[in-house]
């Protein structure tokens, strides 16, 4: 399995993969004509001959603040890494886009702690997640610049 960029060939597939996630509340619907136009900014999980098994999406709110949103890996794929990986793909292309600040809205806590996210309250975002959404929590990772990040490694 490889992370890879998002085309407007995969739109498709990766609104089917939100949409398993749409009726418990974790995640918003996303047509593929939205996914389509916004292919640049979506990362997959591509399993070769299985095709796409997950999906995550970068929704950028500022020039230094995005945020990690429709995160979504195919039911028989859980459990595999395929969520770990598309986490490091939205964080890779956050800082190559020089975000300098990831968050989350989850209700999974434990899992985007294990990826060195903390919970912080974001009262701008009460409104806006009380009304769309079953969330309970926002997830917050500062990054680290992708200069910065290659020089490290």
């Amino acid at each position: 399995m490889r992370v890879r960029s998002a085309t407007p060939l995969d739109a498709a597939r990766v609104s089917e993969l939100i949409s398993q996630y749409v009726p418990s509340g974790t995640l918003l619907p996303r047509s593929a004509e939205f996914v389509a136009a916004y292919a640049h900014d979506f990362v997959v999980a591509d399993a070769g001959p299985e095709g796409v098994v997950g999906c995550a999406h970068l929704d950028a709110y500022s020039p230094t603040v995005a945020e990690l949103r429709s995160l979504a890996v195919a039911p028989g794929q859980q459990g595999r890494g395929v969520g770990r990986a598309l986490v490091a793909g939205v964080e890779r292309l956050a800082r190559k886009r020089g975000h300098t600040l990831l968050f989350a809205v989850s209700n999974d806590e434990a899992f985007f702690r294990h990826f060195g996210y903390a919970p912080e309250h974001i009262p701008e975002l009460d409104r806006e997640r009380s009304e769309v959404s079953r969330y309970k929590g926002v997830y917050v990772k500062p990054l680290v610049p992708a200069a910065d990040a290659a020089a490290e490694s």
